[in-house]
């Protein structure tokens, strides 16, 4: 176990983590609750839901396998680290970051062709068809990770394998610690799938920019108030869809930083690169809610009912010693 992580430094980082973490996975868990409530309620999820849905779901098994690899080490340290526990729950949160990016990035794409208006015959054809694509999209996004992931599965194995037939001969240091951190394989993938799926969101966020940009230009020439229904629906879904963007880019210079920097000793750049990556997901999931009038809308209504049910379990305790 490094030291580093037990630092007053490594302390405070990873509590605002697991922090983080905690606000994202009671927010993922509210969307993935009040989908699944709509599910069985009409046995039927509309394409943004189903997105939705798949999007929370990964990201919980980010967070929870994030934190759990952060508590395994702390807590038992070197039997926890380069184990097979390890590794599995490596595996799985590397596995479901980049499934949420895909989720994500089919998401913002099926927000923009609902909303934009171009002339465009590729998108005029896209637009009925887009609810059946972006499922379809999304499941072949998933299945391209598991036949992307397979070379780089076979580089692990065969250092893997390499390390363990040298485990009892004497190797420098440059080598044990390649043979420790192994799973660095995978880090160019990551940041293979975070390019791909940055790529395909800021293309949907410059051609949602560039449809209202077209549309207020118009309204303008034939003397119409701006602010019509269509700029509207333009202004609620670029956004979210702006503010994901940013979010991104601190995600991907924590990806590049993680990918890039030496973890051979946890240091506070490293520390800086895990709070870069928690922060983005934690923050994309409270701007959907907040953004989502449904799920806004009961959202406050279940603060207020659990409100009331404080309020009313004080008056009752109040009115107990009252009694007495």
């Amino acid at each position: 176990m490094d030291n580093n992580l037990i630092s007053p430094l490594g302390i405070f980082t990873w509590t605002i983590i697991e922090g983080i973490s905690m606000v994202a996975i009671l927010g993922n868990g509210f969307i993935i609750v009040v989908s699944g409530n709509r599910w069985l309620q009409t046995r039927k999820m509309v394409p943004s839901d189903f997105l939705l849905t798949s999007l929370s779901i990964s990201r919980v098994f980010w967070h929870v396998t994030f934190g759990l690899s952060y508590v395994l080490e702390v807590s038992i340290g070197d039997i926890f680290m380069y184990s097979s526990a390890q590794e599995a729950i490596d595996f799985i949160s590397t596995f479901s970051s980049m499934a949420s990016l895909w989720c994500a990035s089919w998401l913002s794409v099926f927000y923009c062709v609902k909303v934009t208006n171009f002339a465009n015959r590729f998108l005029l054809w896209l637009k009925p068809r887009i609810n059946v694509l972006s499922v379809r999209l999304l499941g072949m996004s998933i299945s391209s990770l598991v036949f992307m992931s397979v070379p780089f599965f076979q580089h692990y194995a065969e250092a893997k394998k390499r390390c363990n037939l040298t485990g009892s001969l004497p190797l420098n240091t440059s080598q044990r610690n390649d043979c420790k951190f192994l799973l660095l394989i995978f880090r160019h993938f990551q940041v293979i799938v975070a390019t791909m799926n940055f790529v395909i969101s800021i293309t949907a966020t410059i051609l949602l920019l560039t449809s209202l940009w077209k549309h207020t230009r118009n309204l303008k020439k034939s003397g119409i108030d701006a602010k019509d229904l269509s700029a509207q629906i333009h202004i609620n879904v670029m956004k979210p869809l702006v503010l994901y963007i940013f979010l991104y880019l601190s995600y991907f210079a924590g990806i590049l930083n993680f990918a890039s920097h030496s973890v051979h000793n946890v240091d506070a750049v490293e520390l800086l690169s895990d709070v870069l990556r928690t922060i983005f997901p934690a923050a994309h999931t409270i701007t959907l809610v907040l953004s989502n009038p449904k799920l806004k809308a009961l959202l406050v209504r279940t603060l207020n009912i659990r409100q009331k049910v404080n309020l009313v379990s004080k008056d009752e305790k109040t009115n107990q010693i009252s009694k007495c």
